[in-house]
């Protein structure tokens, strides 16, 4: 039996283990490995010591205020959080659809993006300074010492990045002075060859904030490190690559950035539409 020409039989790649392995020993297509990643937050407005809008945090005469703001090179907790930082769990999307209610043969279209929950395991300092600072920022979004919570923006992360790091492809090593005595030790006989790690994808979650902290089990046992799991909420989140393998998408929107997309009290569609619907309730009640 042959396929016929509409299955288009030569479009069919041939399989090669020898290409697969020329095509995956390239720099840009070689495998990526879980490990090699950066996390880096910043304060949300409530806890951070001063604010360029001129709010200021929840101690503003008590310089201890700024044990709380990571954005503070007086303190630990900056690095704290990205390099105790074991493992994280990506974020992920899911389109949400609906059904044609047509006769016959069903199928699925797209209605929306739904973002699912982080979760970011961290290694406990022995002065539980990060476990602290995730303590005292649930604490004041909504306390349990009254019926009230922050107001949104307050206690949001403006901006989370998780950051990802490859083996090699950077830039030469012996241009970081840091590194030149490590790659003297290393026993590399060429330094030219030894290279830093290259940056390649990083993701942006927006509007991010702490819903759990997760419960730690101690015992008389062997002894071994503390972890700690804190679940994150966020509202979306962006991803970023290297130019060569994104485009812009921006002119792809469903809505042209040129047409009257604001959706506040100043906007003409919206300013029609209200007056729209008094003018029919005026007539219902006349």
């Amino acid at each position: 039996m042959t396929l016929p020409n509409r299955a288009n039989p030569d479009f069919a790649r041939y399989p090669s283990f020898q290409k697969f392995l020329e095509r995956t020993k390239g720099r840009d297509n070689a495998p990526s490995f879980t490990n090699l990643f950066s996390v880096r937050f910043i304060s949300p407005p409530m806890m951070r010591y001063t604010v360029d809008t001129g709010f200021v945090g929840p101690l503003p005469e008590n310089p201890v205020a700024s044990r709380l703001d990571v954005d503070q090179p007086s303190n630990d907790l900056s690095w704290l959080l990205d390099y105790y930082a074991d493992s994280v769990n990506l974020p992920s999307k899911q389109v949400t659809t609906s059904q044609t209610p047509y006769v016959g043969s069903p199928f699925k279209y797209a209605t929306n993006t739904a973002y699912s929950q982080i979760s970011i395991n961290f290694r406990m300092p022995r002065s539980q300074y990060s476990r602290n600072f995730f303590e005292r920022w649930t604490t004041m979004m909504a306390t349990d010492a009254e019926q009230y919570t922050r107001y949104y923006k307050d206690y949001c992360c403006p901006k989370m990045m998780i950051y990802k790091w490859e083996r090699g492809g950077g830039d030469i090593a012996v241009s970081d002075p840091e590194l030149i005595n490590a790659i003297r030790q290393s026993g590399t006989s060429d330094l030219l060859l030894a290279r830093k790690y290259q940056l390649t994808a990083a993701w942006e979650l927006q509007n991010l904030y702490p819903y759990n902290i997760g419960s730690v089990q101690l015992n008389n046992s062997q002894a071994q490190t503390m972890t700690l799991s804190i679940g994150f909420y966020y509202e979306r989140y962006r991803f970023y690559t290297a130019n060569q393998f994104d485009a812009n998408t921006t002119r792809f929107l469903t809505v042209n950035s040129t047409s009257d997309d604001v959706t506040d009290g100043s906007s003409s569609r919206n300013t029609s539409l209200l007056s729209g619907i008094l003018s029919s309730l005026a007539g219902v009640f006349t």
